[in-house]
């Protein structure tokens, strides 16, 4: 019986999130959106991922990314979570 109860806690926990592809937003900036499903995934780590993504995608242009604004949907463990992030790429 301990054995089921802790699956479906597990189950309850474990999170699936999904970074999107990057879209230009016009006038040199950029989005960029995570998605958490399930779990209690503290909302950092939702904005850290699509964080890194610019940050990756602009490095890989010799640039730095500057964040313009983000924005957060989604109640954690309750609905999807989801932080889009809107930067730009500046010269180093």
């Amino acid at each position: 019986m301990r054995t089921k109860i802790s699956l479906a806690m597990l189950t309850v926990l474990a999170a699936c999130t999904t970074v999107s592809e990057i879209t230009p937003a016009g006038d040199g900036h950029y989005t960029v959106t995570t998605q958490v499903r399930g779990g209690m995934t503290p909302w950092g780590e939702v904005k850290a991922s699509s964080l890194k993504r610019a940050d990756e995608y602009c490095a890989q242009r010799g640039k730095q990314m500057h964040q313009v604004d983000m924005q957060t949907h989604g109640v954690r463990g309750w609905t999807p979570q989801e932080a889009e992030l809107t930067f730009t790429c500046l010269l180093s």
